[in-house]
Parts: C-alpha cells; structure tokens; sequence
C-alpha cells in the first residue's frame, strides 16, 4: 500500500522495537520477538490455529492501523482435496501479541458464523454454482482468495491468483496430471468497506464487451500470464469541490497488480496493471456476476518495461499523483524502482513504455533479489522506506531443502543510489520444507508493518516512533518483530541562511543516542552526488535538546550553480548512519514561483481555506505544525498543475490555538499562521 503513516503529533524522528521473545524464534541484536504463531501438532485436535497445518494455507498478510489488527488469508481450509468444499478464510489477529481479534469482524464460516476473529467471507467467494467452480478461482478455488491489503482510509481489498498453468499438465509421481492446476479462472478483487460488510465484488477480468466473466476464460481484460502475485492498494475517497458547481465523491484508490512467469519460460511478466474507480456512467461498466452492482474499477493503465521483469512477487507505488515511483520485486533480478506515468485526459486504458535507462536497480545496499515488499514515508522528515522479505531460498528451486532466507530487512530509500539498510535483518522464522503458491522463487510469501509511538512515560527507556515488522512465512509460520533501539538522533528540520561570504546551517536535536556526530554534506549538481563540507561532533547519549549550527564558506562554485543543496548524515560511534531531510541554499534570488495566502476564515472553526498560486507546476507539500512547532499533519502532498489551487482545513480534530500552515513547492518554501477558537 502507498502508506503514510498516522501517528501523533511529534517533533521526533524515532523507531524501535522489542518484545518478549518466544521460543521458536530467537531475538538478535537489532530485533526482538513480538510473537509468533507456527502450525500447531496435526494431532493438535481443537487447537485454535489449526488451520495452519495444510500446506499453503495461509498466503497474504496486512496490517489494519485503523483497528490495530493483523489479516491473514487463509485460501485453504480443507485437506480433503481440491475437488473437496473450499471455505475461503481471512483470520483477525491482535496485532499486539497475535491472539484473535474476537472483536473485530463478523466470521461467515459455518461453525463460527457471527462470530468475531475473522471478516465475513461467504460462499460466493467460492463461486461454486452450475458445476463451473473451478472457472471462477485458481486451482479448482484452492486460491479464492490470495493476498490482502488496505487503502488509505481503512477498506480492505483481497484477491484471487491466476496462473499460467491453464491446461499443462503437471506430472505427480504417479505419472498422472495435478488436477490442481488444469483449471484457472479470472482475476478478481474483493472489498470490504468494514470487517464487518459483506465483501462486494469491485473488479474482474472482462470480456470484449465490457460484461463481466463468469465462466470465461479466455477474453480476459487483463491478459498476461499470471495475475495476482503483487498486491499493492493505495488512495482513498475525498471530497473534490470543482470552481462551478457542487462536490461530489472521488475514488482515487489506485490497485496494482502483477505477476510473473517461471524463469524457465520463453516469456516473463514485463507488465504490471493500475486499476482504479471507473468513472463511465453505469450502463457503460460491467454488472458483477453475483449480485445486481457494477464493478467500482476498471483497467487504466499497463506500465511495461519489455527489457526488464517488473513485478513478479512484489510492488509498492509511492503515490497517487499522475508521475510518481513505482518499486518493483523482480525474482530473480534485481529490486528497482520504474515511473508510474499516466495521461491526465487519454482515453483508458493507457500504456506506458518504460525506457530501460529509467529504470533504478538498487545494488549499493542488496547483493540480490528481494521478496514481497511494502512502501512507507516519513514525511514530515522527507524519509521512505522499503519493508522487504528475503528473495531467493539457500535450496535454489529444490523445496525440499531448508530454507535459510527467511528473514526481513528494512530500507531507506530516500536518496536513489544511496539505499542502505536500517539495522540488520530480522531473526529467522524457520527453515522448514516449505512450498510457497506456484512458485519457488519466493519463499516469504508476504511482510507488512506498523509504525506507533511511544511517550517517555509509555517507554521510558526509549521513547518514540516504534516499528514493527510482520513476516508470513507459510508452513512455517507468522512472527512480529520490533527493534531494539530507536533512531540514535531525534531531528527537527534543517535550516540553510544565506550571508554575503557563507551558508550558516542550524538545526535541533531533542535527544541523542550513541551520536558521534553530523557529517555536513553539499551537493552542487542538483542531490545526483554529494561532497562533505564539514563534521560536527555530537554528544554521545543525552536526554537535552541542544541547537547545532554550522558555516560553509561561500566560494565560486556555490554561486556559479545557483543553488547548493544541504543534509546531515548523523552517524553513530558504531558506524550505523541516517540522513536528514535536504534544504536548499539560493545564491540567486529565490524563484518566484509560489505564493501563499492567509486562510479565509482565521480565526476559524469549523473549517477554513488555505489558498495558493503556482507559476508551474511541480510537487507540493503543505503541512501542519502547532505553535511548538510539532508536527500535526499533511494537507497536500502531491504534483500540482500551475494556477490557483486551494484546499479546505476542518479544525475538527484541532484543539484551539495557533498553528502554522508550511507551504513547500519547487524549492521554496513560505508559512502561515491560522488560529483554532472552539
């Protein structure tokens, strides 16, 4: 999912993690256990996770932060066979210690029915009507459901697996076919708008006439070999008021969706699919196949790159806006970012041809491939981040050999082509036999996170902004895990003030840990490479705030460029490093480019509107911060066309007082202040 996350207001830049660790899994030094939850004994009769002994029977994970839960899709409840009743499951767990959430959905399987600990998933999932079962999911309904993840306002989207495998025969031991893989069906995706709604049917695979399929399985609107092994859902519903005439509802969820062939095939998956809400008048969109509605998505745009695999086990968008950076998991090449790169007016759906020399692999902080992936920003300190599983198994392709690569790691990628990774990996989650979909490259079949912040009376140890990692390791088993320290330096924003003769540099720190010191650094060619300009030494460990500053003499260089960019790169006395947000320096007068007007009304409550103008386009961010300068939240964060553009504020959630508006586009940045009276 594009996930920013929600947390409270903070001047902090803070992450850890720990827990009390179990015994099937050992802590190491950068990570503890949360918990873990692993198939119980088969002779385990009534234990409460014995639906985790078939194999493959659990396939997709997501983390709700709305409802502070973990969801597991569990495709395959039955052992008696693919030709057996199939009841589809998605379990709620708490994502605290992994015990069911009980108050948390409303279960639809038969023994459980109303109960909470799982979403309501009916039979129409199955789609077991007329004897065309095995046309409407993967392997005669062996993956009526297979990944799961949320969009940015709380709704949860699940989907199906179609693989290539329609008709092959797959040889068992006894020299007959697999009838598990002699009948594929159509990609489809589910939402639930609650856990707690029956889930509606918002896309699936169309035919030439824009009608829904049913039992056809060959005029596919989506029509490469598998679909489904990425999953990624981000965007939410809005308001959107035009210059004339009256609101109405905008749907930008964004679903992107890949796959990918075995490598040992003549073809593999160069494309991945961008679903989003269908706009045409009902009687243009398709009715779904069980129930009187019309499909909420349609395919509007293929991102293929034909020199290179774009997804075939993960990808992670990083916006909602027209331009923005797709990443990509590309089993068994390199992790990379593409362009998501969208017409604002061409007729869908569209292509967009990736030129091979767009595309950033990153190599400096992984040595191969990685696994299933998810996305993540720290805004308001201008950081990203990559959560991502182990790629290829020690065994190669041979499942009966342990597999050691069973572990997460987690990725800056704020500054392309300077990736590294935050701590070390995660502990193991078991190197047991393991068979993971329909495939063999990937062995994590899914990872997630949870971002949550600690107060010094909560932690008193180490406070902060806390993560944690999810791994689901089908067969083996689901564990979280939490670091052990935070981010060595809690870091307010860095400021650049330009003088005749130097660049006075200033910024504050509210606590330091382990902090050898800041690195300052300068880049004269626009952020492509970079140059230390100087070291300030830090203070070790320290509770204090403490404002630093630094001066940069002013050459030739500075002023011939124009424009110098700054960031820190803090490092600790064990060589572990991060980077500050990036300010830019302006030897010219700064661009004109934007202007920022006061809020209408202010004082204000109920709500206001915040007006502004650009001389061109470009990305905008405009932020919240209370009169400590704390950050509250994100208004805009997006590409903006030039022009008038305006955004309503509700004080809603606000206490009464000031607050100050940060408008930031095009390298300049101007503030505001407005007032909350209640």
């Amino acid at each position: 999912m594009n996930r920013c996350p929600c947390f409270p207001a903070l001047t902090l830049l803070t992450f850890l993690f720990l827990a009390p660790p179990p015994a099937s899994a050992q802590s190491n030094a950068n990570w503890e256990v949360l918990w873990t939850n692993t198939p119980p004994s088969p002779a385990s009769i009534g234990h409460p996770n014995r639906w985790m002994i078939p194999p493959k029977s659990y396939t997709g994970i997501a983390y709700d932060r709305w409802r502070d839960v973990l969801y597991v899709v569990n495709p395959d409840t039955s052992a008696g066979g693919p030709t057996a009743p199939q009841y589809p499951r998605i379990h709620a767990w708490k994502a605290a210690d992994g015990t069911p959430a009980t108050d948390v959905g409303r279960s639809a399987f038969p023994a459980l029915r109303g109960q909470g600990g799982e979403l309501p998933v009916p039979l129409d999932t199955i789609a077991s009507d007329n004897g065309f079962s095995r046309n409407r999911g993967f392997a005669f309904n062996r993956w009526c459901l297979y990944k799961i993840d949320l969009d940015d306002e709380g709704r949860i989207f699940a989907c199906n697996l179609v693989s290539p495998l329609m008709d092959l025969c797959i040889l068992l031991p006894t020299g007959l076919c697999d009838p598990a893989y002699l009948n594929q069906g159509p990609f489809r995706v589910w939402r639930w708008d609650t856990p707690t709604a029956t889930p509606m049917l918002v896309y699936a695979t169309l035919d030439q006439a824009a009608a829904a399929i049913a039992t056809n399985r060959n005029d596919m609107e989506m029509t490469y070999t598998r679909w489904g092994d990425a999953f990624d859902v981000i965007g939410k519903r809005a308001m959107y008021t035009p210059p004339s005439g009256p609101s109405y509802l905008v749907d930008s969820a964004r679903i992107y969706v890949s796959g990918g062939s075995y490598p040992t095939q003549p073809a593999w998956n160069s494309e991945v699919d961008v679903l989003l809400a269908d706009t045409r008048p009902l009687i243009n969109r398709p009715v779904a196949d069980v129930g009187n509605y019309h499909l909420d998505y349609r395919l509007a745009l293929k991102l293929v790159n034909a020199g290179a695999a774009l997804a075939s086990h993960g990808v992670a968008a990083t916006g909602t806006s027209l331009v923005h950076d797709v990443w990509m998991d590309t089993n068994p090449f390199m992790l990379h970012s593409a362009k998501h790169v969208q017409h604002p007016t061409n007729p869908w759906p569209q292509t967009y041809n990736q030129p091979p020399t767009s595309n950033h692999s990153v190599t400096t902080a992984l040595t191969g491939e990685s696994g299933p992936i998810r996305y993540f920003e720290l805004p308001e300190y201008g950081r990203k981040f990559l959560v991502l599983a182990d790629g290829s198994p020690t065994g190669g392709t041979q499942p009966g050999i342990p597999n050691d690569n069973t572990k997460a790691r987690v990725l800056d990628v704020t500054t392309p082509g300077s990736e590294f990774l935050l701590w070390s990996e995660t502990p193991p989650l078991g190197n047991n036999k393991h068979e993971n979909h329909s495939a063999v490259q990937n062995w994590i079949a899914d990872v997630d996170f949870k971002l949550q912040y600690f107060s010094p009376q909560e932690m008193p140890t180490a406070p902060g902004l806390h993560l944690t990692v999810f791994v689901l390791m089908s067969n083996n088993g689901i564990a979280a895990y939490r670091s052990r320290s935070a981010f060595p330096v809690e870091l307010t924003t860095l400021r650049a003030t330009v003088a005749d003769a130097h660049v006075d540099l200033s910024w504050q720190v509210t606590m330091e840990s382990n902090n050898h010191g800041f690195e300052v650094q300068r880049s004269f060619d626009r952020g492509r490479s970079w140059e230390n300009a100087g070291f300030v030494a830090g203070r070790g460990s320290v509770t204090t705030p403490k404002e630093y500053s630094f001066r940069d003499p002013v050459t030739a260089t500075h002023r011939a460029v124009g424009t110098v960019k700054y960031r820190l790169r803090q490092v600790d006395f064990d060589g572990a490093a991060t980077f500050s947000p990036i300010v830019d320096a302006y030897f010219d007068s700064a661009p004109a480019s934007i202007t920022l007007q006061q809020n209408y009304p202010n004082p204000f409550n109920p709500s206001t509107t915040i007006a502004y103008q650009l001389a061109e386009a470009g990305h905008v961010t405009l932020r919240v911060y209370n009169a400590l300068g704390e950050f509250v939240g994100t208004l805009v964060d997006g590409m903006k066309s030039a022009g008038a553009q305006q955004v309503t504020v509700s004080g809603a959630a606000l206490p009464s007082g000031t607050y100050i508006y940060r408008l930031t586009a095009n390298g300049q940045v101007v503030e505001k202040k407005m007032t909350v009276v209640k």
